[in-house]
């Protein structure tokens, strides 16, 4: 793996990399992409220019002598050239790029180019071009954390740790290819540095969280083969694998078929997300409703029908039971909007990677990549520590939960739930309640109840997403010692389930020994 992110211009671009440099705009910046990494090779890499340069320092470093200087030429003027066939204005993207038929798919992939547009792109000469356009390039690198911008026109080089960093899924999406060249170093790394017993217990963990990583296997694949390279490794792996002392239980609720063909949807989504922004997926999607009203005795009774899916995915949570695909486009309800999809649900056989340029792409996320902002997994990562819960596209709201003191010390202190999971004294609830609940009815109904409850119970508070099935089942299993006093459509939704729960098993038939 890369030791730093000047390892980027050691090698011949890749696409992934450029369509990062330009932060996903790659269909309508390619030559602005191959001009940001061959400055910051010049920069970076080679280290020609001074800690501070200015704009004539690089452009003097780029071009031929016989290259014109002046600022007032218009770009017609590059069109063939400073006619100097040795000056880089005269070099094309495919100078660099050294393009092959997988790259030429994967251009074409992410920026919805056809066979005729790719050529042309890759026709281009990125640095015939007015100075102007440099300059522009330097001033977008400051804003892009490349450079420092300092007055007088002038460019700081930073330091190598304050550079942005690459996603380490672009490091790491090989193709089954860059697989098999990737094993001897890979195996090479753990021979110098892993004993054979590390190894082995490596082997066994990897094995373990590879139900919820599937990507894993190229390690797998690396250890196994260290493991029966060496002498006597098939009788220690036998040995090691029949007496394990560790147990790591996921609650994975799926039958093996069906786990077999999530894993086939997740590493799809690995692979196209290696690809840098992907692209948009369509997949046909069952949805289960609840269409009961509940008598306290009766059970829910639930409908399903299947429904086409069109989103842009951009990330996986494993939740208790299940995997779920974070994704943005068109939802179940026919809105435009984020939601959570559990992988066992999809009921394509694989999903359908549309490119860009495809009708079926909703025109709206067509627009946020033009304009560099489709969502990221890094926004999704951001929303979840503001609030607890998945779904994190929904208003947070204040979680208040009473405890006994016992079972607080016992089950709940000390414990890490959520950042914004903490205790909160008796005393501070009220001034609490007045800043985060804004509707005063609830307020005080909600003091109305704390009125009646001990000061010495222990109280607790956090920021929620109040519809997440995974706090609804966090909030059940706390049941009947955890009692939830805000927000109250909450709290009633806890009074229901448990009159229901109450109902089942009421009246007893037999008598009840304590």
């Amino acid at each position: 793996m890369p030791s730093d992110i000047t390892a980027i211009f050691q090698s011949t671009p890749t696409i992934q990399v450029l369509h990062w440099l330009v932060q996903g705009n790659l269909a309508s910046s390619m030559s602005r992409a191959m001009r940001f990494w061959v400055i910051l090779g010049i920069i970076y890499r080679d280290r020609l220019l001074p800690d501070l340069f200015r704009y004539p320092d690089l452009r003097d470093r780029l071009y031929s002598p016989q290259h014109p200087t002046s600022e007032k030429l218009k770009a017609e003027s590059f069109i063939n050239g400073c006619g100097d066939r040795h000056c880089i204005c005269a070099k094309p993207l495919k100078h660099w790029l050294q393009p092959h038929d997988a790259m030429r798919s994967q251009l074409q992939l992410l920026t919805g180019f056809n066979q005729q547009q790719t050529e042309s792109e890759l026709s281009q000469s990125p640095f015939a071009t007015v100075h102007r356009s440099l300059r522009g390039d330097l001033e977008k690198l400051a804003k892009f954390g490349w450079l420092k911008a300092l007055p007088r026109g002038e460019f700081q080089v930073l330091p190598i740790d304050l550079l942005p960093q690459l996603p380490s899924d672009i490091y790491l999406g090989f193709n089954n290819e860059q697989k098999s060249a990737q094993l001897p170093l890979i195996n090479s790394w753990l021979n110098q540095n892993l004993s054979r017993q590390q190894c082995l217990d490596l082997l066994v963990a990897l094995d373990t969280l590879s139900i919820v990583q599937p990507n894993l296997e190229i390690l797998l694949d690396s250890l196994s083969e260290l493991l029966i390279a060496e002498q006597d490794s098939d009788r220690l792996l036998s040995k090691h694998q029949k007496l394990p002392h560790t147990f790591v239980n996921f609650d994975y609720i799926l039958p093996p078929e069906v786990q077999d063909r999530v894993d086939d949807y997740h590493k799809q989504l690995e692979d196209l997300w290696h690809t840098a922004d992907s692209g948009v997926i369509q997949f046909d999607y069952q949805i289960v409703k609840d269409d009961s009203k509940l008598h306290p005795t009766e059970f829910s009774r639930f409908s399903s029908h299947i429904k086409s899916i069109t989103v842009y995915p951009v990330c996986i949570h494993y939740l208790r039971r299940a995997k779920y695909l974070s994704a943005y486009g068109i939802d179940p309800d026919g809105n435009m909007s984020w939601h959570n999809y559990r992988l066992d649900r999809i009921t394509s056989e694989s999903l359908k990677v549309l490119a860009w340029g495809d009708r079926h792409v909703p025109k709206y996320l067509k627009q946020l990549r033009n304009s560099g902002k489709l969502p990221t997994s890094q926004a999704v990562e951001i929303e979840l520590r503001k609030a607890w819960g998945f779904k994190f596209y929904e208003e947070p709201q204040l979680l208040l939960i009473r405890f006994s003191e016992d079972f607080a010390r016992w089950y709940v202190d000390n414990t890490v739930r959520h950042p914004t999971f903490k205790a909160v004294p008796y005393p501070k609830i009220e001034s609490l309640l007045q800043k985060a609940v804004s509707s005063d009815h609830e307020r005080n109904a909600v003091l109305t109840i704390l009125e009646q409850r001990h000061p010495s119970d222990r109280y607790y508070q956090a920021w929620i997403r109040p519809n997440d099935i995974n706090i609804i089942q966090r909030l059940r299993d706390w049941r009947p010692n955890g009692e939830v006093l805000a927000p109250i459509a909450l709290r009633q939704r806890m009074v229901n389930e448990a009159t229901q729960e109450l109902m089942h098993y009421l009246p007893t038939p037999f008598p009840v020994n304590n």
